[in-house]
């Protein structure tokens, strides 16, 4: 696929389901592909650069608990047991980096084969 990705695409969950992993790392946003179960199956470069953490570290690790422990919560985690999510708010991360203003996009829908959480450091202020 030639297109590109953009954080606020209206079909963006659409366009990654059909990517790669290999593709869907090369985001120009931080962006986490993980299985219905949340476990991460590709870990974007962006996202590895806003949190110092590693693709070879998140690989396989449950997103919630092992990775990103601080969207372990109502606000995020709880938000993909719903069947259908297409959410975009403002937040703060905390993971092992210094505290950062992020936008977040939480998707996924009944017929996605994955959900996905992006972050994108452009749109905060």
């Amino acid at each position: 696929m030639n297109r590109t990705l953009s954080f606020s695409d209206q079909d963006l969950l659409e366009l990654l389901e059909q990517q790669t992993n290999e593709q869907v790392e090369e985001a120009p946003f931080g962006l986490v592909r993980m299985s219905r179960e949340g476990v991460v199956v590709a870990y974007g470069k962006s996202e590895s650069h806003i949190t110092g953490i590693t693709k070879e570290y998140a690989l396989g690790k449950y997103y919630f608990t092992q990775i990103a422990p601080c969207a372990n919560n109502r606000m995020i985690a709880a938000k993909y047991a719903q069947p259908s999510l297409d959410e975009e708010l403002d937040y703060i991360l905390t993971y092992i980096c210094e505290p950062v203003k992020v936008r977040l996009r939480l998707l996924k829908s009944p017929a996605s084969r994955y959900q996905y959480f992006l972050v994108d450091r452009k749109s905060i202020a």
